[in-house]
């Protein structure tokens, strides 16, 4: 099986790199504008690589599109009619829901299958073993390729393309801002000296598992968000002395502020809830 692999940056050359180890198929890069990383991988590893699509892609079986999510439906446009009728193309970005929903009804015109893929990780940590969550009716069948690289699937039940995305980046939101909140209070944390002593004081989160404190952070908050409020100012003014940046913290202050207010004009249930409505 020939496995045309778009986008030959760190996501695309890892999955070159275990679909080539496997030998079991044949793995065909495309990137306009390779850097030294990519030029010096298909040399030592002998895969082709392209400039620009073309009549070669007539030969692919799979199609693994491995670009910026910004670029998901021009990709798409300049490839899908030199498809063969029946390839699966595996649309790996994370692009916006709407344009994968956009990208599978221009692919259907073209008799080209058509899958919303997303990856649920950190490919330079787990490489090609790294979860993927799918979407549409081709998504067990192109699942399979990348389960048989050793990477954990899931494709969603009875769900529309794009919702694989969708979920993503709701995953995001979380995850890009705990980075961010990770940044500003770990560089506090060093510059006072007690970054393990911080990790130590975070025991609780671990014993109860991310989830279920996500849950509790949720149950909580219209009940203790005046008294978590100025536990936030305080914190904020803690940074500040130290010079240090707390945008997170600035922005955080707003939410508590407005549940703040909420709650005060519409008093919450005595019973915490789990509802985020």
């Amino acid at each position: 099986m020939n496995i045309a692999i778009i986008g030959a940056g760190e996501v695309g050359r890892t999955y070159a790199s275990a679909v080539a180890e496997q030998s079991a198929h044949t793995a065909i890069l495309c990137d306009p504008y390779p850097n030294d990383a990519t030029l010096r991988f298909v040399s030592e590893a002998g895969l082709e690589l392209h400039r620009e699509a073309g009549t070669w892609l007539a030969d692919a079986d799979r199609v693994w599109l491995c670009v910026t999510g910004d670029l998901t439906l021009s990709v798409c446009r300049d490839l899908l009619w030199r498809l063969g009728p029946g390839t699966v193309v595996v649309d790996l970005t994370t692009a916006a829901p709407g344009d994968k929903r956009t990208a599978f009804d221009l692919a259907a015109e073209h008799d080209v299958q058509y899958v919303d893929a997303v990856i649920l990780g950190a490919i330079a940590l787990t490489a090609a073993a790294t979860p993927l969550l799918a979407a549409g009716p081709a998504g067990p069948e192109a699942m399979r390729d990348f389960a048989d690289l050793g990477a954990p699937v899931r494709v969603l039940p009875q769900a529309r393309v794009g919702d694989a995305a969708a979920l993503k980046l709701l995953r995001t939101i979380l995850t890009k801002g705990l980075e961010a909140l990770a940044v500003e209070c770990l560089v506090a944390a060093e510059k006072q000296g007690i970054r393990r002593e911080l990790y130590d004081a975070m025991h609780d989160v671990d014993a109860a598992g991310f989830t279920a404190f996500l849950d509790m952070l949720v149950r909580t908050h219209i009940q203790h968000s005046g008294r978590r409020l100025h536990e936030i100012q305080r914190a904020e003014a803690q940074l500040t002395s130290m010079g240090l940046p707390a945008s997170m913290l600035s922005a955080s202050q707003q939410v508590f502020a407005r549940t703040t207010r909420a709650a005060a004009q519409n008093p919450p249930p005595a019973a915490a809830t789990a509802d985020a409505l």
